[in-house]
């Protein structure tokens, strides 16, 4: 009897590993000798994730990808070992997609910041700034607010605070430095190291983590702050966010916190080190935020088998040759290649969604200069318009009732923004509440009397091509925020 309980539940923990559930640590495959899987940064992509971590030596930085972030592939070595790299060594790649071009941050033993840019998440990526910030800096990372002006946060050499500074593009972070003095931490009396911050955006609340003292301590952590503005960003609470002082793996640091591939739910990824040596390797778990107090809390760090991260509840690729019997060609004309769908008129989707919902679209100007988007259209006949108008770069929601269109909202984008190059649109639809964010950042929050339905394209007086495509229906107390809050133990 003994070994057969044993052999049913060796079975158990075999299925989960292979099935639907993951255990911190995450094992990818080409981790780096030694350092393993290091300092992780994280992009989202077409439905896909990329995650680059520390190189050390080897023979350049990696990068895997993910459709889930619980099975990844090896992908390639976005760099080589380039000469940019000081004592061949490039730390904390923090990945940033913008307006058709994608980069790296990475910081080093020389105190400086090295962008390298590419036109594929996977690269390859070359060096086009070799010294970012003009003062001796660690772990930049980049960040788009809702109002299009991009930021750089980054640590303070030897520990000194959370800093940060506007920037007029994604290769000069040319604002004053400033600096957020409330953002650092000491377990350790003479030892002061705050390093790795991640920042994101809810509901008018900046959200930011970082970590220290050391990362070869056990003692290594990471905090969380939070303000209405990024200047009141204060710690949340003097307590840990996340730690792990003792056991196999401890030591948690240098996060990065991401939707999830069902579009409603927030991740935390980040690294453990195992005790006694220097090798790090990916964890995951689930962020939340309290409705109540607004703080950010999170499972972490959990060791047990966990649930994978749930997939769209539906989605679409565009990897058939021909139009797939998902869509319904209603005006115009439409063509498939290359991962995207390209036409004009109109092409709706006979999947429908649930009344709450949340949805992702990525859009591109393929030719001409009129207006482009996404439609959503309820059951019962009411019909939204999000369009992009080409020539004003207006993002615009309409009503469609009849003939008769009105204009309910509508918010303008970046002037240098390239419309011919891909860019996301993300639909939030709860509680009659829509929120619409284009490349990440919150252009609309209203309140509509529409349900949830059936989605398409549209494109008039131009073309424009429609690349992954997904949505996920929306429960009462779905998405990143919960009832009642659960402080990580």
């Amino acid at each position: 009897m003994g070994k057969r309980i044993l052999l049913t539940a060796m079975l158990v923990l075999s299925l989960c590993s292979t099935l639907s559930a993951y255990q911190n640590p995450i094992s990818l495959p080409k981790e780096a000798e030694g350092p393993g899987v290091a300092d992780p940064g994280l992009l989202r992509w077409m439905g896909k994730y990329y995650l680059y971590a520390t190189k050390t030596g080897e023979q350049g930085i990696r990068c895997w990808e993910s459709a889930d972030l619980v099975h990844w592939k090896f992908k390639a070595y976005v760099t080589g070992d380039e000469p940019e790299f000081a004592d061949h060594m490039a730390w904390s790649p923090g990945p940033f997609y913008y307006n058709g071009r994608f980069y790296l941050y990475i910081c080093g033993v020389d105190q400086k910041h090295k962008v390298f840019e590419a036109d594929k998440p996977w690269g390859p990526f070359k060096c086009v700034n070799r010294d970012l910030i003009d003062v001796n800096t660690l772990d930049a990372v980049p960040f788009l607010d809702d109002d299009g002006q991009l930021y750089f946060f980054y640590a303070g050499w030897g520990g000194n605070a959370i800093q940060w500074r506007k920037a007029s593009s994604p290769v000069k972070a040319d604002g004053p430095n400033q600096k957020l003095p409330a953002c650092q931490f000491s377990v350790n009396p003479d030892n002061w190291w705050t390093e790795g911050p991640a920042l994101f955006k809810r509901d008018g609340m900046y959200y930011l983590t970082y970590c220290g003292n050391n990362w070869v301590e056990d003692n290594y952590q990471i905090r969380a702050a939070k303000g209405r503005s990024i200047e009141q960003l204060k710690p949340q609470s003097e307590e840990p966010f996340i730690a792990q002082l003792t056991g196999t793996w401890r030591a948690t640091g240098c996060n990065w916190m991401i939707i999830g591939p069902d579009l409603k739910s927030l991740w935390n990824v980040y690294h453990c080190r195992k005790g006694g040596s220097w090798e790090r390797r990916l964890c995951l778990d689930r962020l939340y935020i309290d409705p109540k107090t607004k703080d950010l809390w999170a499972d972490g760090p959990t060791w047990d088998w966990r649930a994978n991260p749930a997939l769209p509840t539906w989605y679409e690729n565009f990897s058939e040759k021909g139009i797939s019997a998902n869509w319904q060609p209603v005006s115009g004309r439409w063509e498939i290649g290359d991962g995207e769908v390209t036409g004009s008129g109109e092409l709706l989707c006979k999947v429908a969604t649930k009344e709450s919902f949340a949805a992702e679209f990525n859009v591109r100007l393929a030719g001409g200069s009129g207006s482009y988007g996404v439609v959503l259209c309820d059951k019962d006949g009411n019909r939204l318009l999000l369009t992009i108008e080409a020539k004003s770069k207006n993002l615009v929601l309409s009503r469609v009732d009849g003939k008769r269109i009105a204009k309910v909202a509508s918010a303008l984008l970046p002037k240098d923004f390239d419309l011919k190059v891909w860019h996301t649109i993300r639909v939030e639809k709860q509680s009659g509440r829509l929120r619409i964010y284009f490349d990440e950042m919150l252009k609309m929050d209203k309140q509509v009397n529409t349900g949830g339905g059936r989605f398409g394209f549209t494109a008039t007086g131009c073309k424009a091509s429609f690349g992954w495509c997904g949505f996920s229906n929306i429960g009462e107390d779905d998405g990143i925020e919960r009832a009642q809050a659960k402080k990580a133990g």
